[in-house]
């Protein structure tokens, strides 16, 4: 395999040819861009690696010539820490990885190890795109955006409300990813108690502790050649943000009671149902973490902003049983669905049940969702007309199915957010806003 990595800075490239070829690779080098064609020209190439800013021509000028006459090679390009929002847009033009200097030894191999597994011209198969169901403008660009992160080895950060199918697209970019053959190994950070992450996540070895009695891999030891998928980020204590950093940085981690550090190649997948911005301001989320973990974001919107999407995830919820009739899926159509998808799914296999092969009516629909129909608002009520009043209806809507819920439990807010199939989160974000509406 040859490589040719290219850097400015001497001793830098020293270091990756040193490295390189300790790892069995033929190595060459190049000072800057220009020089970087020249050996293009010459002879072939399995990889590119390349720092970012250099003279002459730096690492953005070499990758659009790269992708225009080499579009196979894969590029990893290499930024100092300062620049990582600056690599988002060199990844989405065809960069396969990333790394932030100072790169340790182990970080530098697996990247190059994962940029090589997807030489031989990946794409994505149609069918790992097919349970991401919707034509809509919003869902057209979700399924864009998981193809290009399919294509790099970079970490994805997802974002979106609890619901609309965060670790779905998480499983789809493994799937259609180089790593496919690796294990998707999922993570809810709401169950990693303190005392235990450092088992959880690096493994143990026997005896390491009271009731270790036996060797545990850990999550990134499992996910090593696979993907780990962290959910609800937002929940994972800030010192082990830390740790979770280092692995990033360094590739590698050490068991708990073990004198032995291991390599691993896993490609970071997170998921939180906040703002990232807002988690920045309240310290939830550390700035460098967010920065390694956004080198590709994928946002995912509210059921509520894609309703034309409704009819066919009804159909692929149902499969080969019977379409709702047109009264049903009007309804359905028309509630507000603070749940998402997963709200809709719940709703409508829970329907296809009682209807017992037959079309789903509206009176197999729960009793809130009927009342929306029945109890139509006029958009003049609001003296406003068209989309707006549309929007300003659906609002309503949403808003007394959760006051009507909250009064069901008697204002208990776990117990109405478990009745909505929403999370408390969301709850609590939802009850704020009508809040501050009322206040206006």
């Amino acid at each position: 395999m040859r490589i040719l990595a290219v850097d400015d800075d001497r001793s830098a490239r020293g270091y990756l040819q040193l490295l390189l070829e300790q790892e069995g690779y033929e190595a060459v080098t190049a000072a800057n861009g220009v020089e970087a064609l020249v050996e293009l020209e010459r002879g072939h190439f399995d990889l590119l690696i390349s720092d970012l800013h250099m003279p002459e021509m730096g690492g953005a000028e070499l990758m659009s010539h790269v992708s225009q006459r080499w579009p196979e090679l894969p590029v990893i390009v290499i930024t100092a820490a300062s620049e990582v929002a600056e690599i988002v847009e060199i990844v989405q033009r065809g960069a396969t990885d990333y790394l932030v200097k100072p790169a340790a030894p182990g970080a530098v191999i697996s990247s190059v190890t994962r940029a090589l597994a997807a030489r031989p011209g990946h794409s994505v198969r149609d069918e790992t795109l097919s349970a991401i169901v919707g034509t809509s403008k919003a869902m057209v660009e979700v399924r864009h955006r998981v193809t290009l992160a399919a294509r790099s080895n970079v970490p994805v950060l997802i974002t979106g409300d609890t619901g609309t199918g965060k670790e779905l697209v998480a499983r789809a970019i493994h799937a259609a990813s180089a790593s496919a053959d690796g294990q998707f190994v999922p993570h809810n950070c709401a169950v990693s108690p303190r005392e235990l992450f450092e088992s959880q996540f690096f493994g143990h070895r026997k005896g390491a502790f009271t009731g270790a009695d036996r060797d545990h891999l850990g999550l990134l030891r499992e996910a090593d050649s696979g993907m780990l998928f962290l959910d609800e980020l937002e929940t994972l204590d800030p010192m082990f943000q830390a740790k979770l950093l280092r692995v990033l940085d360094d590739g590698e981690v050490r068991p708990v009671g073990s004198e032995k550090n291991y390599r691993v190649s896993v490609r970071f997948v997170a998921a939180t149902n906040r703002e990232p911005q807002a988690m920045l301001e309240d310290g939830s989320l550390r700035e460098d973490l967010y920065y390694r973990l956004r080198g590709f974001e994928v946002q995912l919107p509210r059921l509520a902003e894609r309703k034309q999407d409704i009819p066919a995830l009804i159909a692929h919820f149902l499969g080969t049983a019977p379409a709702p009739t047109p009264e049903a899926l009007a309804i359905l159509e028309a509630a507000p669905w603070p749940g998402n998808v997963r709200e809709l799914r719940n709703v409508i296999l829970s329907a296809a049940s009682v209807a017992n092969g037959r079309p789903i009516e509206p009176g197999q629909l729960p009793s809130s969702l009927e009342s929306i129909v029945d109890e139509p608002t006029e958009p003049e009520a609001y003296g406003q007309a068209g989309a707006d009043g549309a929007s300003l209806a659906l609002r309503d809507v949403e808003r007394r199915a959760i006051l009507e819920a909250m009064d069901r439990c008697g204002g208990n807010r776990s117990k109405a957010a478990r009745l909505l199939e929403i999370d408390r989160s969301t709850l609590r974000r939802k009850l704020h806003e009508f809040e501050s509406e009322a206040k206006r």
